[in-house]
């Protein structure tokens, strides 16, 4: 078994909190947010940024570019603080709960970088 790592944490985290709030909307819902999803740039760019910041830190843990990990990882952190606040009316205690972990995970992630 592979190492766990904090941003692996966040990840996993927030795609879970993510999969699981949108299949528990009615399925006309599902298609009435899709659609939105479809027709909306800014919605596209929210749903693009873990990707986006998982092929970033990848690639820059290859060549070895420690911007390049950061970029990716805040990327990724800022798609699940995203993704806690747009469930904020939903379910508030579950999001409260993953901003505030994603809050904590992001304090761990970081806090190599402040010492």
């Amino acid at each position: 078994m592979g190492s766990f790592t904090v941003l692996g944490a966040i990840v996993m985290l927030t795609g879970w909190f993510a999969l699981v709030e949108y299949d528990q909307y009615p399925e006309s819902e599902q298609k009435k947010i899709l659609e939105y999803i479809k027709k909306s740039p800014r919605a596209i760019i929210v749903i693009a940024l873990m990707p986006v910041g998982i092929l970033i830190n990848i690639i820059g843990s290859f060549i070895g570019s420690f911007w390049m990990v950061i970029i990716g990882a805040t990327l990724i952190f800022v798609q699940s603080i995203i993704v806690s606040l747009l469930f904020w009316r939903r379910k508030r205690w579950k999001s409260i709960v993953l901003l505030i972990g994603m809050i904590i995970l992001g304090v761990i992630l970081y806090l190599p970088l402040l010492t």
